[in-house]
């Protein structure tokens, strides 16, 4: 069954011929009867948050060399954000130097949210507890979340499940969710890419420190 995230439309270098491809869902099979190569996917998420044909073709050229996107690592900057609101919650829609895109999502609406809050939503809070919250990312290519608890007091994460992600492009996959510290959850999916014999690994992590907290993923 393909288990798509709808709700957050949010690596390493990828030397993967797009041609060749299938979509792994959380599930880890390969979806059946799958179209296409996942570029219409692709293509429909970079123009849904503004890019333009020419961009989309660029980039698609750039994943098909091997290169990596800007918007595939937390620590590369955005030029430019732009912030909405839908009905689920409030979106920021990062535009990067190369054209590429990554969208957070916060399920409240809060004026005062930190870009270090931003990729966690839907918390129960009870002082600085927070229970059941989504962490998560969504660069078109790539969309990985997981739920984690944790205490902004003691800064330390007391738990982590569910974990989701889908990866185009990719043949099979292999989810590992863990604490590797106390105050760190992260999510590693391992990913054999289709059209070459490649493996890599993509990641998602919470990290609470300082008396906040923070979402990286697959930082260079």
């Amino acid at each position: 069954m393909i288990t798509r995230i709808k709700r957050w439309r949010v690596r390493s270098a990828l030397a993967v011929l797009l041609t060749a491809a299938a979509l792994v869902t959380a599930s880890g099979a390969p979806a059946q009867g799958v179209p296409d190569d996942g570029t219409s996917s692709v293509r429909g998420f970079l123009a849904q948050y503004g890019a333009d044909e020419a961009t989309q073709d660029r980039l698609l050229a750039e994943y098909r060399a091997g290169r990596v996107w800007d918007s595939m690592s937390s620590s590369k900057q955005p030029v430019s954000t732009r912030s909405f609101t839908e009905a689920d919650g409030a979106y920021t829609v990062g535009t990067y130097a190369d054209g590429s895109i990554a969208v957070t999502r916060a399920e409240v609406p809060d004026p005062n949210v930190s870009d270090r809050a931003k990729g966690i939503s839907g918390c129960g809070v009870s002082g600085k507890v927070y229970s059941n919250c989504k962490i998560d990312m969504w660069v078109g290519l790539v969309q990985m979340a997981f739920r984690a608890s944790y205490n902004l007091g003691t800064n330390q994460v007391t738990n982590a499940y569910g974990a989701e992600y889908t990866i185009l492009t990719a043949c099979g996959a292999s989810p590992s969710l863990n604490r590797p510290a106390a105050n760190i959850a992260r999510l590693n999916v391992a990913a054999q890419m289709c059209a070459l014999p490649y493996a890599t690994v993509f990641w998602l992590q919470l990290t609470v420190s300082g008396g906040s907290a923070r979402v990286s993923w697959n930082d260079n």
